[in-house]
């Protein structure tokens, strides 16, 4: 009884055999977090009276969303009532949505925009599931596809992909790797405090991606598309996998993959991270013109902060103030002050000299004779 929803939720969702570990330890923590001491539904009579959140309650959510991926969140309340005979409160339908949303697309839908107007990363700001917003449109607005003029610029950066390994953002970047279970924030950098988020399960991308082995052309499918399906876009799926296995914890570079482990170990990484699937479907042989069409400019942004790393002794940073932009303009404009001044000095002394003159025009010397 206890694990029926796992299974549930295996069939529903991840259509795929194996123990899912980090997958349901995130589950379990969400429903617990939003439902407090009314996880065990089953067996408690008191919890029955308080009407408490079941699990079956999130997989027939999933069910609504799999069924019509064109439905919005209005529109979803009502569904969810007619499949459960329930009615929930606003803040039971939230939790149950963001729940359902996350289960099967590993986003959180963040209804009810509970982070707030002022919440972000960097420049990034979280993507909110509107009321009278399609679902599809939402997933497809927390994947925004590389803009046709920076695909040259990706392009430059995946071919540098080796100075991307993550012990080399770690040991000469200073970056902080941080595990972040919202796909949505994958290689999401912030340069306030130069941490990346990177969406560690990998199990959940093997499972999904594994619904599309066999199917031709497969990887031009998108999200509207795959949404159908109840899954992603293989390609977004394949560029995850990639680059958490192909470019930042390369598969055959040894410190990288000390890093994972330690990861793995101390920080709750997914364990299946360090089985390579990432070249599966996108493998360091594929045609010259095949690019990361999602996680593309994260990639770059993150290059960039790389290669302007901080310094790190005294003659590094003098040198950095030396040749920075601020540091420029300073310079241009402290020149700006003293031609400024240089040219005030100049008219002034020109003024003199033109009233000595004029003076000496006005008072000429009268220069005696002597008999």
């Amino acid at each position: 009884m206890a694990t029926r929803y796992k299974e549930d939720l295996k069939i529903e969702v991840l259509r795929g055999q194996g123990e899912f570990r980090a997958y349901f330890k995130l589950y379990d923590e969400l429903f617990q977090r939003g439902t407090g001491n009314h996880i065990i539904e089953f067996e408690s009579p008191l919890q029955r009276k308080r009407n408490p959140i079941q699990h079956e309650d999130v997989t027939a959510a999933v069910r609504v969303l799999k069924a019509n991926n064109r439905i919005t969140s209005t529109a979803m309340r009502v569904a969810l009532r007619d499949q459960t005979h329930r009615n929930f409160t606003p803040q039971e339908f939230d939790f149950i949505v963001n729940l359902a949303v996350q289960s099967m697309t590993m986003i959180d839908a963040n209804v009810g925009d509970s982070h707030g107007s002022d919440f972000r990363i960097g420049k990034y700001r979280h993507a909110t599931w509107l009321p009278e917003e399609c679902f599809v449109d939402f997933v497809s607005r927390c994947f925004p596809q590389v803009l046709a003029e920076r695909r040259g610029r990706v392009a430059f950066v995946l071919d540098k992909r080796k100075s991307l390994k993550a012990w080399k953002l770690k040991k000469r970047g200073e970056i902080t790797l941080k595990g972040t279970d919202n796909l949505a924030e994958h290689l999401l950098y912030d340069p306030s405090n130069r941490v990346i988020s990177l969406f560690h399960h990998a199990e959940y991308l093997r499972a999904h991606l594994n619904l599309w082995e066999g199917i031709r052309e497969s990887k031009d499918v998108g999200i509207a598309a795959a949404l159908e399906r109840g899954t992603l876009s293989p390609r977004l799926l394949v560029e995850t996998l990639h680059s958490l296995q192909s470019v930042l914890f390369r598969y055959d570079d040894d410190r990288s993959m000390s890093l994972l482990a330690s990861l793995i170990k101390k920080r709750g990484f997914d364990s299946t991270c360090s089985v390579p699937e990432g070249y599966k479907m996108f493998d360091d042989t594929v045609p010259e013109d095949f690019q990361y069409v999602y996680w593309g400019e994260r990639l770059a942004v993150l290059y960039h902060a790389v290669q302007e790393r901080p310094p790190r002794t005294g003659f590094q940073k003098w040198l950095r103030w030396q040749t920075s932009e601020s540091n420029s303009f300073l310079i241009a404009m402290l020149a700006l002050a003293i031609s400024i001044f240089v040219g005030i000095l100049s008219l002034g002394l020109s003024a003199v000299q033109i009233w000595i003159s004029w003076q000496a025009w006005q008072h000429p010397v009268q220069i005696s004779t002597s008999q």
